[in-house]
């Protein structure tokens, strides 16, 4: 069972639905939707979806934790950001950007979807921006900073 808010539910009818069991997350199988509650949870506020895996195997055992992830079928491009760079001080959520001059730029961002880890954008930001991972909470627009390249 998968508790989808009530902004999903039109997505969830349409979407693509792929399925990655925790214990094998390398391998992902075809879902559809197979259930959708008519009410909500009353304490929750989400709504039960149930999705039948396609082809499954004998790996795939009844009860096992799995992740769903729902997919339009769009080609427009996304960026995956940590939760950490999300931000959200009551206008929606946002992230810093870096600027040319090393200043911290403020963007609102569009948000498809979230992973057990991260953001899925779908806009704000664009190929080839530095985007603040770590602290972002702690930070304001206009500072300077210093960016530090990891891999």
């Amino acid at each position: 069972m998968v508790a989808l808010p009530e902004s999903g539910l039109g997505e969830a009818r349409k979407a693509k639905a792929t399925v990655r069991l925790w214990h094998d997350r390398e391998r992902s199988f075809a879902a559809t939707l197979r259930e959708l509650s008519p009410q909500a949870d009353s304490a929750s506020r989400t709504y039960a979806a149930r999705f039948t895996i396609r082809d499954a195997d004998d790996a795939v055992a009844f009860g096992m934790t799995a992740t769903v992830t729902l997919v339009l079928g769009s080609d427009a491009p996304v960026a995956r950001l940590p939760l950490s760079a999300i931000l959200n001080r009551g206008t929606g959520p946002a992230v810093y950007v870096v600027d040319v001059n090393g200043a911290l730029v403020q963007r609102p961002v569009a948000i498809t979807a979230y992973t057990e880890d991260a953001a899925i954008l779908t806009s704000g930001v664009s190929e080839g921006d530095k985007v603040v991972t770590l602290g972002a909470q702690k930070l304001e627009a206009g500072l300077k900073v210093r960016t530090v390249e990891t891999r």
